[in-house]
């Protein structure tokens, strides 16, 4: 299995890489893909990005992954090729997981339902949200917001491998 997250800037940070942290220790293959080499987060956090968005092949990747963060969400949403990459996995009915304001995104899209996902309040665009920490609906998986982060990536190990590598990884963080 192998996942990306989209990084760019204006993103929280710890969305992103709490999410990596624990795919990567649950042996998941997970790129940080930048619109640019270098990233600065809502947080004026740096960091690099492993490739850029223009480089990459769409078809290698199981999952794809948007986290939050302002104006990261608006960074990503404005941007044709995430469009793009949505439009892909959509079609091709492979995971897309969105936390925080993220999912806006896939609201926007008409992708998400009613109590059907979580995100961020305030960015429900008239729909009612789930009140878990984190939701899984089909090939969509959402969380509510950096407090989620743990059961958001939880959720994710769970559909790309199996519930019992996601336990074992939480366990050994000490969650």
């Amino acid at each position: 299995m192998k996942a990306m997250i989209i990084v760019n800037n204006g993103l929280e940070e710890c969305e992103a890489l709490i999410t990596y942290d624990l795919l990567y220790r649950a042996g998941i293959q997970t790129d940080l893909i930048g619109f640019t080499q270098e990233i600065l987060s809502s947080h004026n956090v740096c960091f690099k990005a492993h490739k850029l968005i223009d480089d990459i092949d769409p078809s290698d990747y199981d999952c794809l992954i948007l986290p939050g963060g302002m104006p990261g969400t608006k960074n990503l949403e404005s941007d044709e090729r995430v469009q793009k990459l949505i439009d892909l996995f959509v079609q091709s009915d492979r995971y897309i997981a969105a936390i925080c304001a993220a999912p806006s995104i896939l609201i926007h899209k008409g992708l998400l339902k009613n109590e059907r996902f979580v995100c961020f309040p305030g960015f429900e665009s008239g729909l009612t949200p789930a009140q878990e920490k984190a939701y899984k609906d089909g090939k969509f998986i959402t969380g509510k917001g950096l407090g989620a982060a743990f059961e958001f990536s939880y959720e994710i190990i769970k559909a790309l491998l199996d519930e019992k590598t996601a336990k074992e990884v939480l366990a050994r963080i000490q969650y």
